[in-house]
């Protein structure tokens, strides 16, 4: 289940990682980054209770789910998390403080850190996604990439309020989609079933469906 505060985003937030996002203050779901890695740690089950294909170079603990499957050439640093019936494809990179949760897709030459991903959640092909939660059924179009540290490297500030982060991605409710060869971030918040091209930029901050829609519009017949 989802807190009501966090209802706009998420239908469901899976059961790993509940706990991780109980408590949190309205409207900064930020301050659980710093936190994963602890948590990791805290609640990994390290084994392989999935399927490795040829040769994939494992490092620090690492929990694979049943049913998953990671093909030769993936290499997946710990500590890490991928749920049951993911697929890792072919040159994926996984660089460690990961959650996935269940059905999820981290395909060729995407690139994950420190980041939680929720169930149904599709990095088919050359997606980059640091310091991010991305909902369920998160989809990115081929070459989509998530900017998780400013130019200057200043901390990210939302609607006012100073996170204290100098890294901070996105976080995309459920069903958001990016198109391909989107850029997105930092310091980006989606609610649920916001649809992004690059056709557009935005700033660091909260944005609705319609509110993007809007932004758009001129570009696209979203």
């Amino acid at each position: 289940m989802a807190t009501k505060h966090m209802k706009q985003f998420f239908t469901y937030i899976p059961e790993r990682v509940q706990s991780l996002f109980e408590g949190l203050p309205e409207g900064q779901m930020w301050i659980l980054f710093p936190r994963i890695e602890e948590y990791l740690r805290f609640i990994i089950k390290p084994g392989n209770r999935g399927v490795i294909h040829g040769d994939v170079h494992i490092e620090d603990i690492v929990e694979i789910g049943e049913g998953t499957t990671i093909e030769h050439g993936a290499v997946i640093k710990g500590p890490t998390i991928i749920g049951k019936n993911c697929e890792i494809r072919s040159g994926a990179y996984i660089r460690g403080s990961v959650i996935t949760g269940d059905n999820c897709v981290i395909g060729h030459t995407t690139e994950l850190i420190r980041s939680i991903l929720f169930d149904g959640v599709r990095l088919d092909h050359f997606n980059y996604v640091g310091d991010s939660v991305l909902g369920n059924n998160v989809h990115f179009g081929a070459g989509a990439k998530v900017a998780n540290l400013r130019f200057d490297e200043a901390k990210i500030v939302i609607d006012g309020k100073d996170t204290e982060l100098k890294k901070f991605g996105v976080i995309l409710g459920d069903r958001c989609q990016l198109g391909v060869n989107t850029a997105v971030g930092p310091g980006i918040i989606f609610e649920k079933d916001v649809w992004f091209l690059s056709s557009y930029r935005v700033t660091s901050g909260v944005y609705g469906r319609e509110e993007i829609k809007n932004l758009v519009q001129p570009y696209t017949n979203l």
